[in-house]
């Protein structure tokens, strides 16, 4: 046999080998017990300490952030998505307050084609300059702490949620329809269509699902009986 030729199978036989003896000493031994992946696993992963607690967790020490919170449209953005993973909270430290709310908020809210119409959204070169979000709007509930919000006059009560996003006269902002002069009728049934979910957007649900029919029914008499204007 040429020696090239019998280099080559003593080669092949080493590197089988050493394969095998790699899948027998390093395979852990429950590996492939229930699928392809150590059967272990599942009861270390079981046995860990949970990372995110999920906003419930939050409400004992923060009952005013999650008062607030849980009454916007900000309802559907749990506390860790800004502020990171529980975990043993407070034990362990402190969470980060977001120092950059520009670059934090821009990631749901910059303007962009692909986005929902819906979706608030803004151009961040045009909208505030270099200014933090935080400085006009509130991080926990945003349309009530806006200057549309805070400019609403006689748009209190659950009025005043809807001002940021429809307008202080409720002639409407960007993509958001007016709501001024339309039938009190028809208002209050979109309404308690999203808070059914027979009518579906993540941020009205959110919404309308904090309301009472009182509320609605305020709601609606008090877009009912604004001026529709040029918004209309």
């Amino acid at each position: 046999m040429p020696t090239h030729i019998l280099r080559l199978l003593l080669l092949i036989v080493g590197f089988i080998v050493a394969a095998l003896a790699a899948a027998i000493y390093l395979t852990p031994e429950s590996f492939y017990e229930f699928g392809h992946y150590r059967a272990d696993s599942v009861g270390e992963i079981a046995a860990d300490i949970p990372r995110f607690q999920g906003s419930e967790y939050c409400e004992a020490c923060h009952e005013e952030q999650h008062a607030d919170w849980s009454a916007g449209i900000h309802k559907v953005v749990k506390c860790e998505v800004c502020h990171g993973a529980a975990g043993d909270h407070p034990l362990d430290g402190k969470l980060p307050i977001p120092a950059d709310s520009v670059r934090l908020c821009t990631l749901c809210h910059e303007k962009m084609p692909s986005r929902p119409a819906a979706q608030p959204q803004i151009i961040v070169s045009e909208h505030a300059g270099e200014e933090q979000c935080v400085t006009c709007h509130d991080p926990h509930s945003p349309a009530l702490g806006s200057p549309a919000g805070d400019q609403a006059g006689a748009a209190s009560g659950p009025a005043s949620q809807c001002a940021g996003c429809h307008g202080p006269d409720g002639l409407g902002i960007g993509d958001f329809p007016p709501l001024a002069g339309k039938d009190a009728g028809y208002l209050a049934a979109q309404l308690k269509d999203y808070r059914s979910g027979g009518r579906e957007n993540a941020m009205m649900n959110a919404i309308a699902e904090s309301l009472s029919d009182a509320d609605i029914a305020e709601l609606a008499a008090f877009y009912a009986a604004l001026k529709g204007g040029t918004g209309q």
